[in-house]
């Protein structure tokens, strides 16, 4: 109901805006120029943006796509009804283009056209509510703050329509879980400031237009680099570092801790019976426990703590400038996390801790983790759910214990 009312709203707003304002010459011309260089952007960056869908796709998440810009320089040229015409044009092309390449789900791609619309239309009736010449864009102050409205406007209303949907579909625990995240943030801002430009540019200097679009398609591809190198250090189903990168991260680590003598200790969680989750509920329920624990780890931790998967269902962290009798608390505050986890299949799952503790000049990674992995079946064998911890270089016979 949501979906079919917004892009209701949609079409009665794009008929009213276009039968209300007829456009003159000069803004055909624009327009026209506008979706040239929209289609060539298009056709230039189309592996490039399926490569980024590609590997940065998460299912029931917002992905950024790349025409933004255009909308929202459209939203600045011209007059709401105008504005929105051209975002069906673009989005028109996206279609024919998603059929070429055999792509799915094409109701997404038309709602996302549908908030594009509303966003484009919302924007160039703030501009219009500022009172500005659209000719006097970036020639006085009083413009300027009427482009940062419209900016502001645009990534608002199009933005909450795609959460909105996005909510109401996983309903998920935190809706930060389904917020854009900061790379793709800056992403995305950088792309609406040459939207501004590229307006700007078509308004005044319709020669440098081209160069606009040169400079988007670098930026894309410069972000595809990025995207595809992130996605070489995590592991698909968690998002956590994958065990190399995680040991690289913790290498760097130990290297700044032998350099300040600060103690450091290497968590290693292993999931309880969890071939027993998999088999009662089904594979992706096991996928969907996997990241509820991974996240729910990384929120126990500090941001800068090294977390990564090691493989199934046991994880590993590395807390720097942390002791002993810290390390426990931390494990255990860990494990009752996890044992409150709510699930999706409406189960519960526990976790085992090992803590293998560094002190100076035993800050050798392979120890720390031998070490780890020797207090975790310790944990295992001792009833599960629990923490066990050892100190590196003294065996087994100095340890804490914590029962869950």
């Amino acid at each position: 109901m949501f979906i079919v009312s917004t892009e209701l709203l949609c079409v009665t707003w794009l008929i009213v805006a276009n039968f209300v304002t007829v456009p003159d010459l000069g803004d055909l011309r624009r327009f026209v120029l506008l979706i040239c260089l929209a289609a060539l952007y298009a056709e230039l960056a189309d592996r490039i943006e399926r490569l980024r869908r590609f590997t940065g796709y998460v299912e029931n998440s917002v992905f950024i796509e790349g025409s933004s810009q255009w909308c929202l320089a459209a939203a600045l040229i011209f007059k709401p009804g105008l504005a929105g015409l051209f975002v069906v044009f673009v989005y028109a092309h996206g279609l024919i283009r998603a059929r070429r390449h055999e792509a799915t789900r094409t109701y997404r791609l038309v709602f996302t056209g549908t908030s594009a619309v509303v966003a484009a239309m919302a924007a160039s009736t703030v501009i219009d509510t500022f009172g500005v010449d659209r000719m006097d864009l970036g020639r006085s102050l009083w413009a300027l703050l009427a482009v940062g409205a419209a900016y502001l406007c645009y990534t608002a209303v199009q933005e909450s329509l795609i959460l909105c949907v996005v909510w109401l579909i996983r309903r998920p625990v935190r809706i930060r879980q389904i917020a854009i995240k900061g790379n793709e943030r800056a992403m995305e801002f950088a792309t609406l400031a040459l939207g501004v430009l590229l307006a700007i540019a078509v308004l005044h200097a319709p020669y440098l237009s081209p160069i606009v679009v040169l400079v988007v398609v670098v930026l894309r591809r410069s972000a595809l680099v990025h995207e595809l190198q992130e996605q070489a250090t995590r592991d698909a189903k968690t998002g956590l570092l994958n065990a190399g990168a995680w040991r690289q991260d913790a290498e760097r680590e130990l290297t700044r801790a032998e350099r300040i003598d600060a103690p450091v200790t290497v968590l290693m969680i292993d999931l309880d019976h969890f071939k027993k989750l998999n088999d009662a509920h089904g594979h992706p329920a096991g996928d969907a426990a996997l990241k509820a624990v991974a996240d729910c780890i990384t929120d126990a931790l500090r941001g800068y703590d090294a977390v990564g998967r090691f493989g199934g269902e046991e994880f590993v962290a590395l807390l720097a400038e942390v002791g002993a009798d810290r390390a426990v608390l931390i494990a255990a505050r860990i494990c009752e996390r996890i044992r409150n986890l709510p699930l999706s299949h409406g189960g519960t799952v526990t976790a085992s801790i090992g803590a293998g503790i560094g002190r100076s000049g035993t800050h050798d990674l392979d120890e720390l983790v031998s070490v780890a992995d020797q207090a975790l079946y310790v944990a295992k064998n001792a009833g599960r759910d629990r923490v066990h911890a050892m100190h590196a270089g003294l065996g087994s016979s100095e340890r804490t214990e914590a029962a869950g």
